[in-house]
């Protein structure tokens, strides 16, 4: 029992020791993962097709416990190969300024710690090729959606594998839901 104890204060003087080590960090990320789109109340069938995204972050880490909240601004590229039944098959590619605001929890030995975290995303979409589907397709520019993931923080180096769903309503009283998967890497500056 005493040793349980033991194991369970240094555990706990550890993660006290690393959430205090800094209260905000500044920095910046790229990611290259995959994307799809799936459209609402349509017979198009999708493929994955290759994403990237980068932009900067803000992590405030609360003091004592080993909780952050992280704010990000990134660039994104995302986009999917729509195939047509009995058509030829066409490109789908937006891009947005996306706001992720995350909620996560770390722990850690050291100066490497393991973490896991969800929040929401802010969507602005400042480009897209939609007008080749037709003119009567037009997207709502502005939506919400989600993610969550796992990473790992060594010194100032952030590596993140991340899961992230949104989606867009269209005019014609769809949506286009997009599902990505991202592997990041980042460095806080200060």
């Amino acid at each position: 029992m005493k040793k349980l104890l033991l194991i369970v204060t240094i555990l706990t003087l550890q993660f006290t020791a690393q959430a205090q080590d800094k209260i905000i960090n500044f920095g910046v990320k790229g990611s290259m993962g995959m994307s799809d789109f799936s459209l609402s109340n349509s017979d198009i069938s999708t493929q994955s097709r290759q994403s990237w995204e980068g932009g900067i972050m803000l992590r405030a880490n609360l003091p004592v416990l080993p909780i952050y909240a992280q704010i990000e601004g990134l660039y994104t590229n995302a986009g999917s190969t729509l195939s047509y039944p009995s058509q030829a098959s066409q490109e789908l590619i937006i891009n947005r300024v996306e706001v992720p605001i995350i909620l996560g929890a770390k722990i850690g030995l050291g100066e490497i710690s393991a973490r896991a975290f969800g929040g929401i995303v802010a969507q602005q979409t400042v480009k897209d090729n939609l007008s080749d589907f037709g003119n009567d397709i037009e997207l709502e520019k502005f939506g919400w959606g989600w993610q969550a993931g796992v990473g790992v923080d060594y010194k100032k180096f952030t590596v993140d594998l991340k899961y992230q769903k949104g989606a867009n309503i269209v005019s014609n009283g769809g949506s286009i839901e997009s599902n990505q998967y991202m592997l990041s890497v980042g460095y806080f500056i200060w």
